[in-house]
């Protein structure tokens, strides 16, 4: 079997709250909380959850621009925290980060040819005339051209100015790529322009991405396999075709329930209670106070991920693994 190309293994990011605890101990935000993911080469892996849940942060960590608190992430098999600043500066070339809102990760005081150029100056790749010509030609591959390269960000669409930050991201010829939101500050006519084109891009660069929204749409039209986060956690991962129509968590069910339909005979699945306090979340399953099929052992108990088969896993007690499923099959499953 083959090495996942990133793998993320019981991962957590905890932040110290200005607030102590009753006893005067510190506090912290388990913004992520033993986050296990694998992402094989050429895939797109779909994380959604609602606001808060650690979808963000768990990307942030992938690219390293923060670091766990606990936990690995794992490149090819190598361990990234404790590469040396050299291994790390090179790592970089290879996963890159697409933002939410790019005029706010675009430098406003820049042309866009700086702009796109930077990271080939940073990693002193090429010649300044060069660098010129590989700008133009990133710059034809997300659908603008070199009549971009004197304008400032602010001269721009949003879909194009969103042109411009994935061509940043693609001009270094990375292998895998995290975009946090990529379309949903878009008009749907330009998401879908969007969408296309960055599947364009995958095919041409041989990428692999990490797809963060909160879009279920947009999710199901353009990955690979979907993770369902709450709380810092994954409740459920699957293939997008089979998923979907076969969701087991209760948590991803009333998620994907409230996604518009012109399905008349869907019925929506109406929460109670509201999301917990990440900084002191329940004990045992993290959903079980907003649950209708909890059991007694949720609330003592945490979950363990039940493999259902080769590509569906979730964290529930309401399930059993079926002999013969572990993660060490999903790779197989997904070809």
């Amino acid at each position: 079997m083959s090495t996942p190309l990133l793998e993320l293994d019981k991962v957590q990011k905890h932040y110290k709250s200005n607030r102590s605890s009753f006893l005067g101990k510190p506090s912290y935000v388990k913004a992520v909380n033993s986050v296990s993911l694998r992402l094989f080469e050429g895939e797109t892996l779909g994380l959604v959850g609602e606001s808060g849940s650690g979808k963000s942060t768990t990307g942030q960590i992938i690219a390293q621009l923060i670091s766990q608190t606990s936990g690995t992430v794992f490149y090819k098999g190598s361990d990234v925290t404790t590469f040396t600043n050299k291994q790390m500066k090179a790592w970089r070339k290879k996963v890159q980060i697409v933002f939410q809102d790019p005029y706010a990760s675009l430098n406003p005081k820049k042309k866009i040819e700086w702009i796109v150029s930077e990271p080939l100056v940073i990693h002193r790749i090429r010649t300044k005339v060069e660098r010129r010509e590989k700008v133009v030609e990133v710059l034809e591959d997300v659908g603008l051209d070199a009549s971009y390269l004197h304008r400032y960000p602010h001269e721009l669409s949003g879909g194009q100015r969103q042109r411009v930050a994935i061509a940043t991201a693609i001009i270094l010829n990375p292998e895998f790529i995290v975009i946090d939101e990529g379309v949903s500050a878009l008009d749907v006519s330009v998401q879908a322009q969007i969408l296309n084109l960055l599947k364009q891009l995958q095919n041409k660069y041989k990428l692999t991405y990490l797809f963060i929204s909160h879009d279920l749409n947009v999710i199901q039209y353009f990955c690979d396999r979907i993770a369902v986060m709450y709380l810092g956690e994954i409740v459920e991962q699957g293939r997008t075709d089979l998923i979907g129509s076969n969701l087991k968590h209760p948590y991803a069910q009333a998620l994907f329930s409230a996604n518009p339909t012109v399905d008349e005979n869907k019925t929506q699945i109406v929460l109670g209670g509201e999301v917990p306090n990440s900084g002191t979340p329940p004990a045992g399953c993290p959903f079980h106070p907003r649950c209708a099929k909890a059991m007694e052992t949720c609330s003592s108990f945490k979950p363990s991920d039940v493999h259902l088969n080769q590509t569906h896993v979730v964290r529930c007690h309401l399930y059993k693994t079926i002999e013969g499923n572990s993660k060490d099959t999903i790779e197989e499953a997904i070809r």
